[in-house]
């Protein structure tokens, strides 16, 4: 009997933690956002072009991960602007986060690689930082 028990708890931990990316990460994730020059004007799209979050950097902005569908990361653009400072728009970038690919493979996890993290989103990350250099216009 005790080798049974044993046996239905360890079942029942490995299906627990088959979807180790949904237990080890959050839908949301804060963004720190830098620039080489105070009080840059930035605006954070989504892939449809809404406007998510305007305000100045430096600053942290919480972005979600995944735009609540199956295998369907966040994308975000990042829009920069200031008086005599070129303007900057750029991606902020996802990838696949190493509890996804590694913990699911480690601890067992076909149903986490496939159906479970994939649908909660939280296989995704952003970029950890995204660093805005403005360039002074010419005079």
């Amino acid at each position: 009997m005790n080798k049974i028990s044993t046996l239905v708890y360890s079942a029942i931990i490995c299906a627990l933690l088959s979807s180790c990316a949904t237990v080890m990460r959050d839908e949301t994730q804060d963004i720190p956002i830098h620039s080489n020059v105070k009080e840059v004007n930035i605006r954070v799209l989504n892939r449809h072009g809404i406007a998510v979050y305007e305000g100045q950097a430096p600053t942290v902005v919480p972005l979600k991960t995944s735009r609540n569908g199956y295998f369907s990361p966040a994308k975000y653009t990042i829009e920069a602007s200031k008086k005599g400072y070129a303007p900057i728009r750029r991606p902020i970038d996802w990838h696949l986060s190493p509890w996804y690919y590694l913990g699911n493979i480690v601890i067992g996890g076909i149903i986490g690689y496939l159906i479970v993290d994939p649908l909660t989103g939280r296989m995704y990350s952003l970029d950890e930082e995204v660093n805005l250099y403005m360039t002074p216009l010419p005079k």
